[in-house]
């Protein structure tokens, strides 16, 4: 099975998870349905930009993510609620928060208990919210960090929810701005850099009684430890720990991300800018957790080599993040070649791109090069 994006490209596969709707309650296409174009139309018209699939090449690959589909629903739908009520500049109520803490509570108990010592978590979006998606995976990243960090299932509860709301503050910043597909003017990212403090201003009066850290986090997830972050400029130390985790969780996956004004960034980008950062911005000891226990390419992935051979990550290499196991399929010119796997740990190669999707006629290529071979 693979995460694919969701267009005619996707016709005549068969889903390989139960697709919900927004809110996690009704079933839109059932685990192992053959997609229909009109399927298509469907889930374009509410937003769905990427499901999971049988894949033909790696049938047997069962892709197990850190959060359980369950608890990644019902933590959505609560954070759609806050979101909801965060538009109309209202602070999130105490029942609010009380579920969204129990939904944290969740995804740490979901972390806890997954022995995988890296995390496989895809690269491609549910939803196309960017914002939305994003709030949710860097609350996954976050406590993923928080684990390795040894903090307390406490900690890793506040730390979390912090995560989750760090961007609160962006329902009130226009959305022309948030969705515009070039990079933004000095006036325009002005204007982006008042949403810590609006998110603050929005949930402070909501966590005041219950957990005081988690807003710290809005306020100062973009504080960097040099003193060039905003929107106080603060440095080292006057940077709360969970903010400085949240902050590197941050970073790590808006660059994993395709963005409306730039393509995706290439593994070995992401590695080097992490490691660029690391220490004099970001805290060095979640960078290094998040390089060590994160896959930067996760099993699944289809995935180009250096040396222009084609395949997908079957396997990963703790420590390792750019030099996981590949199964190859496939030559520089996407010709079938007999599968091998290659482990790129101590060798030269590395993944040099992820693709979204197999080449076009690959797959029917692939299929008259195994009749062959046994036709011998």
């Amino acid at each position: 099975m693979r995460r694919v994006q969701v267009d005619e490209r996707i016709v005549g596969k068969f889903s390989a998870k139960t697709i919900y709707n927004q809110t996690g309650r009704t079933p839109l296409v059932r685990r192992g349905t053959r997609i229909r174009p009109s399927m298509v139309a469907a889930l374009q018209h509410r937003d769905i930009r990427a499901i999971w699939v049988m894949d033909e090449f790696f049938p047997d690959i069962e892709v197990q993510e850190v959060v359980r589909d369950e608890t990644a629903s019902v933590t959505r739908r609560c954070l759609e609620d806050i979101f909801r009520t965060a538009r109309e500049s209202t602070a999130p109520t105490q029942a609010q928060v009380l579920r969204l803490s129990a939904a944290v509570k969740s995804m740490v108990d979901d972390i806890l208990h997954n022995d995988d010592v890296v995390a496989n978590i895809a690269h491609l979006r549910t939803w196309d919210n960017y914002t939305f998606e994003h709030s949710v995976q860097v609350a996954i990243l976050s406590v993923l960090v928080g684990k390795h960090l040894m903090m307390t299932e406490d900690q890793m509860v506040r730390l979390g929810t912090g995560a989750i709301l760090h961007d609160v503050g962006k329902v009130m910043v226009p959305q022309e701005i948030l969705q515009k597909p070039a990079t933004l003017s000095d006036e325009e990212f002005d204007i982006v850099k008042q949403h810590p403090r609006l998110g603050w201003d929005l949930v402070h009066d909501g966590f005041q009684n219950i957990m005081p850290t988690s807003s710290i986090v809005v306020l100062q997830h973009h504080e960097r430890l040099d003193g060039s972050g905003y929107p106080s400029h603060l440095k080292g130390e006057e940077i709360y720990v969970f903010s400085r985790v949240v902050a590197a969780a941050d970073v790590f996956d808006a660059i994993r991300a395709e963005r409306n004004y730039r393509p995706q960034y290439a593994p070995r980008r992401v590695l080097q800018i992490m490691q660029e950062e690391a220490g004099p911005k970001l805290d060095a000891a979640a960078v290094q957790a998040l390089l060590a226990h994160v896959a930067i390419i996760p099993v699944g992935e289809i995935v180009r080599l250096t040396n222009g051979l084609l395949g997908a990550v079957t396997g990963l290499n703790a420590g390792e993040p750019l030099q996981p196991l590949v199964t190859v399929v496939a030559d520089d010119r996407n010709v079938p070649i007999a599968r091998e796997e290659i482990d790129l740990r101590g060798t030269p190669l590395q993944v040099d791109q992820i693709l979204n999707d197999w080449p076009s006629g690959l797959e029917e290529r692939a299929r008259e090069f195994v009749q062959i071979r046994r036709g011998r």
